[in-house]
């Protein structure tokens, strides 16, 4: 392609990515601030403050799941507090800096919209990087989680970083990208816990490229090991730098864990539990607070993480159902990119002669089935969709094969079909603005009912309540949640509907058995009770 089709590329992704961030912009101010991202946001100001402690309430894990890197929201207070020493922060002002503090959040999904766009790019054309970004910013879940505080925006972008420069080593062997592997690897564990995962895949795309070489074994094994070194060297001086050496080298023997499973390992390992941990604590504990959680059944109120929604109308009681995260996938994808994956996947295998798999489409696919097999088979904590979002953006990726093999095919019908469907993935997603976590794809034609298929956070996260007093207050002739039997029409978020704490609120609802026969963004139920 010459310099006229470089400069059409240049200026449609900048269209892209700037009409994306504004979109983000905008909704970031029109969501409520959630228990969770204030957890997230206060986790960040311990850092900033040198305190990165994990902390327990009467036994309890406060921070389970937060991480350091939430310290670049919160710089949306360091900041101007860096200017106004004596600036005094009051709950309403808190809640600002929180919305300010995401962002960071949008910035992220910004600089990931780019490697999706130059990993596409390089491999399958510029009309593919095109459409493989079209595809990342039309996806409702990542946009959702792209707007909020938390660890899951960053946990995608170091998962797709870390496979990319994988596959940029595998290309060019320059030292240079074994670093930035390592960074990003190091970076991810003071990000999220789930990226731990992508240490044995990162093994094996070293060990799949060394198998490659002629040279001889002997040197091929001496290689391995540098390449482990570098590795495990640069990640144990970020993570212990990210949680600020707090009580690195804390023998094993000296931890109190609250987890069963990390009771377990203590005394099995207690052979070498005088020996220092090369980790601080609060890294470890994080992983100790999780497997509390994990063991812990949902829906008790001071001691879960988290409530107890329902899926395919059944409560979710903490017991493993290996097609959770597949039927979360089916009703929360757009169609459209599930039809346009599984023709990429088929395009694929028909014109496999065209591509190489192992030198370029393994360092995309073999991550994410092996996250999507695992979370599926062993993570009883269902908390929605988000925690296999990681593994969307190398599916965009991959989905630039089919504009290759259009190209391929040199015939304008796919070109149409393609731009047909991309219309409708528009016009499915765009319903939802600016509120787009509740998205739920048209194989659930009426959205009152969502929450008999997902009535959990891929539904409900709070985020909404905002919109939803909005729609309260030119709706006057609707109660919201009265606290004892009355007729007409009334709200209940799904929170109190499906009773996520057992609480017992609004029982005297459910004791009706009566179908909603209204609702807001599928988070909020209405009533009309006779």
């Amino acid at each position: 392609m010459g310099k006229t089709g470089f400069v059409y590329y240049r200026h449609t992704a900048i269209v892209i990515l700037l009409l994306y961030a504004a979109c983000n912009f905008y909704c970031i101010a029109r969501l409520s601030v959630t228990g969770d991202e204030s957890n997230y946001y206060n986790y960040g100001i311990n850092i900033l403050k040198n305190q990165p402690q994990k902390e327990l309430l009467n036994g309890v894990p406060v921070y389970n799941s937060q991480m350091p890197i939430v310290a670049l929201n919160a710089l949306s207070r360091a900041i101007p507090q860096l200017f106004h020493p004596g600036l005094k922060h009051s709950f309403q002002q808190t809640l600002t800096d929180v919305t300010a503090g995401r962002i960071f959040s949008v910035l992220s999904a910004l600089a990931l919209a780019l490697y999706v766009l130059a990993w596409s790019t390089k491999l399958y054309g510029q009309k593919a990087g095109i459409f493989s970004l079209v595809l990342y910013t039309l996806c409702p879940n990542i946009t959702a989680h792209s707007q909020m505080v938390g660890t899951d925006v960053y946990s995608f972008l170091l998962c797709t970083a870390t496979c990319y420069y994988a596959w940029q080593f595998n290309r060019l062997k320059e030292i240079k990208y074994l670093l930035l592997i390592s960074v990003a690897l190091g970076i991810g564990q003071i990000t999220k816990q789930s990226l731990l995962l992508l240490y044995p895949v990162v093994v094996f795309f070293l060990g799949m490229s060394l198998c490659q070489s002629s040279a001889p074994v002997s040197k091929k094994m001496r290689s391995f090991a540098w390449q482990i070194f570098v590795i495990v060297l640069m990640s144990g001086i970020i993570i212990n730098a990210g949680f600020l050496f707090y009580k690195s080298g804390k023998p094993l023997v000296e931890y109190h864990f609250v987890s069963a499973r990390f009771n377990s390992l203590q005394q099995q390992f207690s052979f070498a539990g005088k020996m220092p941990l090369p980790l601080p604590e609060s890294y470890v504990a994080g992983f100790d607070y999780v497997a509390f959680n994990a063991e812990t059944p949902p829906g008790i109120n001071g001691l879960s993480s988290y409530g107890a929604g329902y899926f395919l109308g059944r409560p979710v009681a903490g017991k493993l159902i290996w097609y959770y995260y597949a039927v979360c996938f089916f009703f929360k994808l757009p169609i459209p990119f599930l039809l346009f994956l599984c023709a990429s996947l088929i395009a694929y295998c028909i014109n496999r002669n065209k591509f190489n798999f192992i030198q370029n489409e393994i360092f995309m696919l073999l991550p994410a089935a092996f996250i999507f097999i695992l979370f599926s088979l062993f993570n009883p904590m269902y908390l929605g969709i988000k925690n296999l979002l990681l593994v969307l953006p190398l599916l965009f990726i991959f989905c630039g094969s089919l504009a290759k093999n259009f190209i391929i095919v040199k015939s304008k019908i796919p070109v149409v079909i393609t731009g047909a469907f991309l219309l409708w993935e528009l016009v499915s997603v765009g319903a939802y603005f600016p509120h787009f976590l509740p998205y739920t794809n048209e194989f659930i034609t009426d959205k009152k009912d969502a929450y008999k298929v997902l009535g959990d956070a891929n539904i409900y996260f709070q985020e909404g309540w905002l919109l939803a007093k909005e729609y309260l207050d030119h709706h006057p002739d609707i109660q919201f949640e009265p606290e004892k039997k009355t007729t007409g029409k009334i709200m209940v978020s799904l929170e109190t509907y499906l009773d996520y704490w057992h609480e017992g609120k609004m029982q005297w609802l459910r004791d009706l058995h009566i179908e909603p026969t209204g609702h807001f963004d599928s988070q909020y139920l209405i009533f009309t009770v006779p």
